[in-house]
């Protein structure tokens, strides 16, 4: 079943910035229309405090072959594991939409993934951006330090400030990842959003 398109998402996003106290305020049409902008201005009453973008790791692969294959047909088939590319291209271009508006970083760039599908968690999120995968119990493996680290988001993932995951059904935050390079807004926005600092993981 295909997932809702990106206007759900962006509702998501918006009630759960709205939940805790922020406004979302999308961009002009005639801002929009350059295709460098991300999706929201963030305000906290009358004050300007951040940006954000939502992107969804969904994966419309199968729903495609689907819609156009004749009665009885076998659709699908065998394919590398997309997901972690998939999800470095997302970082990639809301890292290039933030740095259009906020070049200075002068406020907080916040990317919300809004996710629908079962085969996906924030684990995805987490292993793209660190190349590692947390074991239950304790420790970790490297897995993906070639997509971490990689000419696609190696520096670039570093222009945003939160990484935040959400289920699109539940709207609930399932996790989220605060930049290493750059923790000036982090008191910030954990007092936003109700987050305990203690438990960042990085």
């Amino acid at each position: 079943m295909r997932a809702p398109e990106e206007e759900a998402d962006l509702c998501v996003v918006a009630d759960w910035l709205a939940a805790n106290g922020l406004q979302a305020a999308r961009f002009s049409p005639a801002e929009r229309k350059t295709g460098k902008t991300p999706d929201f201005r963030v305000y906290r009453g009358d004050q300007h405090v951040a940006f954000c973008e939502v992107k969804s790791p969904r994966d419309d692969w199968l729903d495609d072959q689907l819609a156009v294959a004749e009665p009885f047909q076998i659709v699908g088939g065998l394919r590398a594991d997309p997901t972690f590319n998939r999800i470095s291209g997302h970082i990639a271009k809301a890292a290039k939409q933030f740095d259009a508006v906020n070049p200075g970083r002068k406020l907080p760039n916040i990317l919300v993934f809004v996710n629908w599908a079962d085969a996906n968690s924030f684990q995805d999120l987490h292993e793209t951006l660190t190349g590692y995968l947390e074991l239950e119990g304790g420790g970790r493996i490297t897995t993906m330090p070639n997509v971490a680290e990689g000419r696609l988001i190696g520096e670039r993932k570093h222009h945003i400030d939160m990484y935040a995951w959400l289920d699109g059904r539940s709207r609930r935050l399932q996790g989220h990842v605060f930049s290493r390079t750059n923790t000036a807004f982090v008191a910030e926005i954990c007092s936003w959003l109700g987050l305990d600092m203690a438990r960042i993981r990085e």
